[in-house]
């Protein structure tokens, strides 16, 4: 399976205003559709121990630490919190592929 949430968190500065409409696009639906799928699809904790990890550049055992949790459970967390955000990311993913194939038939 496709890591959408480690290559988005890696690779979305990137992607300039030169970049293919293509890849504007589906980082546009992934940067739209993300802060959804974490606010609906994850846990409290899942959420929390995933943004301190991508956005925060913090390690599982300052997490932990943070968190008073052990550095297995944040390492748990952040796992099945991408394996769901992978899991809806992918629907996503597919639904604009789809539509941009669609589009290009229409033109």
């Amino acid at each position: 399976m496709i890591d959408f949430v480690e290559e988005y968190m890696t690779d979305c500065n990137q992607f300039t205003e030169d970049g293919f409409d293509e890849q504007k696009i589906m980082m546009k639906a992934i940067s739209k559709a993300l802060p959804v799928i974490i606010k609906n699809e994850l846990t409290p904790r899942q959420s929390l121990c995933l943004r301190m990890f991508y956005i925060h550049g913090k390690s599982q055992i300052e997490i932990a630490r943070e968190l008073k949790l052990s550095q297995p459970t944040v390492s748990r967390h952040i796992k099945t919190a991408k394996d769901i955000t992978n899991k809806f990311l992918g629907y996503c993913i597919y639904s604009v592929k789809q539509a941009n194939e669609l589009w290009l038939k229409m033109n």
